[in-house]
């Protein structure tokens, strides 16, 4: 794991705090100016009543937009232990054949990893612009290359509670779940030497 990685973590964190900073500042400025104008007297109506929507719409962005911060927090967290993946130095064998060639394997059964993942509004944004000239969209390459580790941890994790010493036929999927945020499946089957 590179440590460039490790600064992602903190970097997308950064930016997700100073999102929501600024979006409660936004609000704040409304909400007082609301008030202010609305202390003066013949103030034009439509100004108050703009105020009001902005102040509307502050607010009706900025709750869902904690309650996504607050997973995407979560999400930094669960990245994190991936990192912590490699500095255990835990060994997990996995082949996308149904075999391991030399060995006699005991089936387990399946073991699976699943993660969905999304960018912040910010990314997003800058995502749906880039589109609009051409080329790749990093941010989203970025984005589903972390979902595919997270993903492969998981299954790792659940291979080894199921006392697992390989998993063969490794197997990964993705789907768009909504618009910005993809699940990424990692599967395959879970064996023990003989």
């Amino acid at each position: 794991m590179k440590r460039g990685n490790i600064e992602w973590l903190r970097r997308e964190k950064r930016s997700a705090v100073l999102g929501m900073a600024l979006f409660g500042l936004l609000q704040l400025a409304c909400v007082i100016g609301f008030a202010a104008l609305s202390a003066i007297p013949n103030i034009p109506r439509w100004l108050l009543i703009l105020f009001t929507v902005l102040a509307a719409v502050c607010a009706a962005v900025l709750l869902p937009a904690l309650w996504t911060l607050r997973k995407r927090f979560q999400e930094l967290d669960t990245a994190k232990e991936f990192v912590s993946l490699y500095k255990e130095e835990r060994h997990m064998l996995l082949v996308n054949i149904d075999y391991i060639p030399g060995r006699e394997l005991e089936v387990l059964g399946i073991a699976k990893g699943t993660v969905v993942q999304s960018k912040n509004f910010g990314k997003d944004f800058m995502a749906g612009m880039k589109t609009l000239v051409g080329g790749e969209i990093t941010s989203y390459t970025e984005m589903l290359n972390e979902a595919r580790q997270i993903a492969v941890k998981r299954m790792v994790d659940e291979a080894e509670s199921m006392g697992a010493d390989a998993v063969i036929n490794v197997r990964y999927g993705s789907s768009s779940v909504m618009q910005g945020a993809a699940e990424v499946i990692a599967y395959g089957t879970a064996v023990k030497y003989r």
